[in-house]
């Protein structure tokens, strides 16, 4: 513990940003100094003080948001060793976001670097251009609950996009999008009931999804499967899920008490699952088994892994984004929490460039971006929402956010 009130302490200051790399790099600084002071010492260092620059500074595995006191006395640091601060420039609130207003609610959201989908209530799947013209194509009868972008391919000298949706219909389709037209191409029936979430491998060979039945489903997202031949001269475009090929599930597991909520992979062959029953679940496909369930005292809502951090994120009805390890032996292996919603948090998504980022949405309308090293403070409020957040996605450069406003949020990041 520190003794005086405003005792001197050693901080060493590193940064791994040559160009913000200081030669001297020890100093004795009041305890009482918080980021503003540290700031205002490494620009003087540099010769920068008037530019508009910022950093943020990193304690251990913690972003400094108070004085060095409160960090020494939080974790018990005498004041006697010499304190390593790492600093870097601080992320720029992103740019105002681009709003498209859409006929009905979003259920699910995602992009490709020359266009952006939301997938609505209607049954519809909007596409939206760069100029922010949009185009709608009926898909299901019934709420589209999630969609995922598979990967883009060739046919007849012409790329199109293919996409997998799920819905309230109880059915997925794999739906093929180019410049003017819009085929489903396959059905995919197996679940009893809402499918409300889905995710693409690694490999984009397989899709998952997980429903109100309880149950997760596996399947192949080839477009070339024997069993298909026979149909696939019968396809017509535009008619929706009533034309398409229709496709049974590679695999399927159960072992949730209520419904699946979310759903991602962890590698080519582990799903992770989150459900209203209050447990995520690591599942092995090849093993065809549950091979870890880790369980809290709330319902969870969503889930999303991080290859880089190695972390599982999931929001949960109680308002939290909690972060959990599953290379822990035992116990919840909750990580951290991330602290900042008002309402439910219905979706989370890792950024793909980064193992402490991460962007979540709420019932309460907004979409939070965090650093996982500062769990009590978002790093920036990304979008506001009129109503409720349900579903977000980041990839291609934008973040995008939708909900019952029926406004899709598109920010690029």
């Amino acid at each position: 513990m520190l003794a005086a009130a405003d005792q001197q302490i050693q901080i060493k200051l590193k940064s791994a940003e040559e160009k913000y790399q200081i030669d001297q790099n020890v100093f004795s600084v009041s305890s009482n100094s918080s980021q503003t002071e540290l700031q205002q010492l490494i620009k003087n260092l540099l010769d920068i003080s008037d530019s508009d620059i910022e950093f943020s500074f990193r304690v251990g595995e913690e972003i400094l948001q108070s004085t060095l006191r409160k960090y020494c006395e939080s974790c018990n640091f005498s004041g006697e060793a010499v304190l390593e601060i790492d600093y870097q420039e601080k992320r720029k609130a992103p740019d105002e976001s681009e709003v498209v207003d859409l006929d009905d609610w979003l259920g699910g959201v995602a992009a490709t670097d020359s266009q952006c989908f939301a997938g609505l209530y209607n049954g519809q799947l909007a596409v939206i251009g760069l100029d922010g013209s949009t185009k709608s194509y009926e898909v299901h009868n019934k709420p589209i609950k999630s969609i995922a972008f598979i990967k883009t391919y060739e046919e007849d000298k012409k790329k199109k996009d293919l996409f997998v949706t799920t819905s309230l219909d109880q059915n997925l389709c794999y739906v093929a999008v180019e410049d003017s037209d819009c085929s489903c191409l396959y059905s995919l029936r197996g679940h009893t009931e809402t499918v409300t979430c889905c995710s693409v491998s690694p490999s984009k060979e397989q899709i998952a999804s997980g429903s109100w039945d309880t149950h997760l489903k596996v399947w192949s997202t080839s477009l070339n499967e024997p069993c298909d031949s026979e149909q696939v001269s019968k396809r017509r475009k535009n008619t929706g899920p009533q034309s398409a090929v229709l496709r049974t599930p590679l695999l399927t597991l159960g072992g949730h008490s209520q419904a699946i909520t979310g759903i991602c992979w962890k590698d080519n062959s582990q799903l992770i699952t989150s459900s209203s029953d209050m447990s995520l679940k690591i599942w092995d496909t090849q093993l065809m088994s549950c091979g870890k369930t880790i369980t809290i005292n709330s319902s969870l809502q969503c889930v999303d892994w991080s290859d880089r951090s190695q972390l599982i994120a999931a929001g949960s009805s109680d308002k939290y984004v909690r972060l959990f390890d599953p290379r822990g032996q035992s116990g919840t292996i909750v990580h951290s929490t991330l602290q900042g919603h008002d309402l439910w948090v219905s979706c989370v998504t890792w950024s793909p460039n980064s193992d402490v980022e991460l962007v979540s949405g709420s019932y309460d309308g907004r979409s939070l971006l965090w650093d996982i090293r500062s769990p009590k403070s978002y790093l920036a409020l990304i979008s506001t929402h009129e109503d409720k957040v349900l579903c977000c996605d980041w990839s291609h450069g934008k973040l995008l956010s939708g909900g019952s406003d029926s406004k899709l949020h598109i920010t690029k990041m």
